[in-house]
């Protein structure tokens, strides 16, 4: 046996330390309160940020300068700033920065959280001149109790002012004023016939006409927004001058209107008178459109027949020709003599939907991509047959300019497509069939007759084929008074069928028949284009 006095540690058994285990519970009431005290300092936090008024001040302040309301605004300002800023001043400085900055709307986002007496807003101002001016104003509050008021500076005016600082606009360069062309490219106005229209377009195209001038935008020293110069383009119509010194020495010092369009572009070639902006009844030159829907519906045909009589009944009301006069007869015969007790009940077949539908196809209730030009209407309450006649032969409420009947020839010249009436030569060219090309034949084959035989042989030109419709439009009955010509408008509207370049439609208010005074009106234009 061995034996030990003292004993050797590698022998001796080895005793393990017993760990010390964390006190867990007390931990979890430390972090428990320790949230607790986080939530009641957020509640207390958000509580108090409900209850300071410093951020509702500051958006109602924004919006009232938004909407313009500066004295709504001054009023939100603290006694102080009152004292020394009279609202007089308030008002002129805010409406100072905004002409310089050209500002034309101002946008303001949702006020921020008050901080250190500050509270933040988003704002936008759109200019003219300088695009987009984007920015937080921090608007000092003051808060007493339950009320706060804006402590206003000059840097409140617009995103990224600083206090001392002035707004201004400085004028680089104005480009060359561009010019309002002719359909050859020269200027307009040159061209004294056409001197009223190219003011008129001038004014309509101003901005395009002038372009923009280079220009800084400035903040005290600092130049903070700058664009550069932008030439002025030029206006090029589609008059023809040779055109327009026709129409208007036609029409002369008449009350009226002259309107010449290009079938096959829809370009407006001259114009004269009120022949955009004078909408009247367009009487019998209505019945092209009438006679075009029966045809293409199928409702009637060149070879039927119709009785030859001075009226129609309709709703049991009866609808006269014009003078009483007895006719009827073939439908050609019918169309050339302008006859109201055939074409009021075509109309009627056709039916208010129908009718309505051709017509808006032929432009009217269409607003014209035309300056000032107005619209040529048809009502769509038509609730009996006799409303409906009446308005089939161009009566009851209708009302056309110029311009639409002119574009309601050119459809028919051009084989029953539609070109929508265009004066710039940059506008799109927009078109589509109205009535099948077959249709557009057979109506222009009646509008021949018209001239040859019927009330339009005033219009009559050697060495044409003009095709024509005469109107005379009641602008109060005249079925029972006494011949008066200052009681109807005269309308002619014609093309030559032989080279169908131009469309023409005369109207003359007061003036009695259209065959009598407004065909030869339309003769003499057409032959300026010969």
């Amino acid at each position: 046996m061995f034996a030990s006095s003292g004993g050797v540690r590698w022998l001796e058994p080895v005793q393990r330390r017993r760990r010390r285990r964390v006190p867990v519970g007390p931990i979890l009431v430390v972090v428990a309160l320790l949230a607790i005290a986080a939530g009641a300092f957020a509640f207390i936090r958000s509580r108090d940020a409900a209850d300071d008024p410093s951020r509702a001040t500051a958006q109602r302040f924004a919006d009232a300068w938004a909407k313009g309301d500066l004295d709504a605004a001054y009023e939100l300002t603290t006694a102080r700033t009152q004292k020394e800023l009279s609202a007089r001043l308030f008002r002129q400085s805010y409406r100072q920065s905004a002409r310089a900055a050209t500002a034309r709307k101002i946008v303001v986002g949702e006020a921020g959280d008050p901080q250190d007496g500050v509270v933040p807003v988003p704002v936008t101002v759109r200019t003219r001149t300088f695009g987009a001016l984007k920015g937080t104003i921090r608007f000092p509050v003051e808060r007493k109790d339950d009320v706060a008021r804006v402590t206003w500076t000059p840097d409140l005016r617009l995103p990224g002012l600083r206090p001392d600082e002035r707004v201004d606009r400085r004028i680089l360069r104005q480009p060359p004023r561009a010019n309002v062309l002719d359909g050859d490219g020269r200027r307009l106005s040159r061209t004294a016939s056409a001197a009223g229209l190219s003011a008129s377009l001038d004014d309509a195209f101003d901005a395009r006409l002038s372009g923009r001038p280079g220009a800084e935008l400035w903040f005290g020293k600092r130049v903070v927004a700058k664009v550069k110069i932008k030439r002025g383009r030029s206006v090029r119509t589609t008059i023809r001058p040779s055109l327009q010194s026709a129409a208007v020495s036609a029409l002369g010092d008449r009350q009226g209107a002259i309107a010449v369009v290009q079938p096959r572009t829809g370009n407006v070639l001259g114009v004269a008178g009120l022949a955009l902006n004078g909408p009247q009844p367009p009487g019998s030159s209505f019945k092209i459109i009438t006679l075009a829907a029966a045809l293409n519906e199928g409702e009637t045909k060149p070879s039927e027949t119709f009785p030859v009589q001075t009226q129609a009944t309709l709703s049991g009301v009866a609808l006269r020709n014009a003078g009483d006069e007895s006719c009827g007869g073939s439908l050609t015969t019918s169309f050339a003599h302008s006859c109201n007790s055939v074409f009021a009940p075509l109309g009627a077949r056709l039916g208010a939907k129908r009718l309505i539908r051709y017509a808006e196809a032929f432009g009217f209730n269409e607003k014209p991509p035309i300056p000032g030009a107005k619209r040529s209407t048809i009502p769509h309450d038509l609730k009996d047959d006799l409303a409906v006649g009446a308005s089939a032969i161009g009566q009851d409420r209708d009302l056309a300019t110029a311009l639409t009947m002119a574009s309601v020839g050119a459809t028919i010249a051009n084989h029953g497509i539609r070109h929508r009436p265009r004066i710039l030569r940059s506008d799109k060219r927009v078109h589509e069939r109205v009535v099948k090309s077959s249709v557009a034949d057979e109506v222009e084959g009646m509008m021949l007759e018209v001239v040859r035989s019927g009330t339009g042989v005033s219009a009559a030109l050697p060495g044409a084929e003009i095709a024509g419709k005469t109107g005379t439009a009641e602008l109060v009955p005249t079925a029972d008074a006494a011949s008066d010509p200052s009681n109807t408008d005269a309308w002619f509207v014609a093309y030559d069928a032989a080279d169908p370049e131009i469309a023409v439609a005369v109207m003359l208010v007061g003036a009695g028949q259209g065959g009598a005074t407004a065909a030869p009106l339309a003769r003499e234009v057409i032959a300026a284009s010969l």
